[in-house]
């Protein structure tokens, strides 16, 4: 029997409803007006915020009294000396940068020079990601070889691709100052290097489709004694590129250069530690999954030693009473009562035979190599309630639905209470009939023991050893047990275990997060 209740929700409506909406309407109108505006003045401030950074101003470096202010050293020995920046470093691509990521369209002029031989060094445009190393950063790279004595162009993304070389008049020579002007325009660069002792001039330039739009300047060398000085930027135009362009041969368009190669010694060391950290963590998920295992077979060990305990041992102990009893009543009396005695020694046999059958179904339902399934619980019942019966009783054994496999945990307990509900019934009922039903839909199941004998007046709080047992066993196995009996209408025992799929993935995932965050007891 069930108890439906059915909720009402009651809406009011009315003046005082309207007062309240009336009250609010005005802060809420306030409050969204506020917000829009407070986001539109923030819009407005960042939007200036990136268009002046975009600017560059005009600056002049001086570099006096030895100090570097706004220079970021990316590898080098950097000094400063009567308005020369110098790099002592033999390390290849030493790097000295200022001004802002934000700087797009800008002229950068400087003299340099160099006092040895294999040199190579110049300027960075529109650059950004700067590791220390040759070409390990994002940008493009102006300035002159002694090698071929060229100036050459080229971008720089952890890699290196460059336009075809320039020839410089007259060579490029050490102790000798240079100025290098580069103007850096939307995806066109061009360059001019002049020599300041002859006043020959040699031109370069080209385009990239997909170029760096923006970037920092810096100074940048492959070698000892390279030197600068009269470093300058200012905002630049299209005219500004085109002065140099036109002196300058043809146009060089180079390819799109790949992204940074994902080796770099960040990646390479984060690869390591996600490695190492996958392979700790495979081998904790592992040990901590053989020891949930180790942990639920000796749980399951332990449970059936109680079954044992409950079962063959309290057996075997009912067996020893009646011995002792025989052996006193033939100690104590000179003629002892051998119909007595006949009887405790029935009573022991009786008592030895359903120990040992008690061990045979344990055992054979432990060594199964199957699980068992509703036909095999209903065919073990029904054997059952026939031999209690002894064919004097109407025995109906079938199943509802397309039977399953039964965990072994849930075959012994309806095992167990199956066994108890036909022999209460058997022995308090007097049924003609006993029906045994076993249902199986939805991935739960409901095992039925019904009779049509007396029946009882059922009071849980008056209940005895066998409804208690019975109990126990189905909520070890998280199942509902109900029990409904009156005088003259016989007797209904229903087991029923319900498996959602809620409730399964809820149960799936309290036990795997039981497995990480408590380790079982040590065994």
């Amino acid at each position: 029997m069930s108890l439906n209740q059915e909720e009402s929700t009651t809406i009011w409506h009315g003046p005082q409803t309207d007062r309240i909406m009336i009250s609010h309407f005005f802060p809420t109108r306030i409050l969204a007006l506020t917000l829009f505006l407070s986001g539109l003045a923030y819009g407005a401030w960042r939007f200036h915020a990136y268009s002046t950074g975009r600017t560059v101003p005009s600056r002049s470096y001086q570099f006096q009294n030895g100090e570097l202010d706004g220079w970021t050293a990316v590898g080098g020995k950097w000094k400063v000396a009567d308005g020369v920046v110098r790099n002592d470093s033999y390390e290849r691509g030493a790097k000295l940068l200022t001004g802002s990521s934000a700087w797009r369209n800008y002229t950068l002029s400087t003299d340099l020079s160099f006092a040895g031989d294999n040199a190579d060094m110049g300027v960075v445009v529109r650059a950004s990601d700067e590791k220390e190393g040759t070409d390990t950063y994002n940008g493009y790279y102006i300035g002159v070889r002694t090698l071929d004595g060229t100036v050459v162009i080229g971008r720089a993304a952890y890699g290196w691709t460059e336009a075809r070389p320039v020839h410089i008049p007259g060579g490029v020579r050490s102790g000798v100052w240079y100025r290098l002007k580069v103007t850096a325009y939307g995806c066109h660069i061009a360059a001019s290097v002049e020599n300041l002792s002859t006043l020959q001039t040699a031109w370069i330039a080209f385009t990239q489709t997909a170029c760096l739009q923006a970037g920092q300047i810096g100074l940048r060398c492959l070698n000892a004694g390279a030197m600068w000085r009269n470093v300058s930027v200012k905002n630049a135009t299209w005219n500004d590129y085109e002065e140099l362009r036109r002196n300058a041969g043809p146009v060089e368009r180079l390819e799109a250069v790949p992204g940074p190669p994902w080796w770099t010694p960040w990646h390479v060391g984060m690869l390591f530690i996600g490695t190492l950290a996958m392979a700790l963590l495979t081998q904790l998920i592992y040990f901590r999954i053989r020891q949930w295992k180790t942990y639920t077979i000796a749980q399951e060990r332990e449970r059936l030693a109680h079954e044992i305990h409950d079962t063959m041992a309290q057996g075997f102990a009912g067996v020893g009473y009646q011995i002792q009893g025989i052996k006193n009543c033939i100690l104590r009396s000179k003629h002892p009562d051998y119909n007595q005695i006949t009887d405790q020694l029935s009573v022991a046999y009786q008592l030895i035979r359903n120990c040992h059958d008690e061990a045979s179904r344990t055992i054979s339902m432990l060594g199964s190599s199957a699980p068992l399934v509703a036909e095999d619980i209903l065919m073990v019942l029904e054997e059952t309630a026939r031999k209690i019966g002894d064919n004097q009783i109407e025995i109906k054994a079938y199943s509802v639905g397309t039977p399953g496999k039964l965990k072994l945990r849930f075959a012994d307990a309806l095992l167990h209470i199956g066994r108890e509900a036909i022999a209460n019934a058997m022995t308090h009922g007097s049924p003609a009939e006993l029906k045994i039903i076993f249902v199986y839909e939805g991935g739960g199941f409901e095992l039925i023991i019904e009779d049509d004998g007396c029946g009882f007046e059922f009071r849980p709080e008056s209940a005895g050893f066998g409804i208690l047992g019975m109990q126990k066993r189905a909520r070890d196995i998280g199942a509902i047990l109900q029990i409904s009996s009156s005088p003259g209408r016989g007797t209904q025992v229903r087991v029923k275990k319900t498996i959602g799929k809620t409730r399964l993935r809820r149960r799936l995932s309290s036990k795997i997060m039981k497995i990480f965050r408590t380790a079982p007891p040590h065994l």
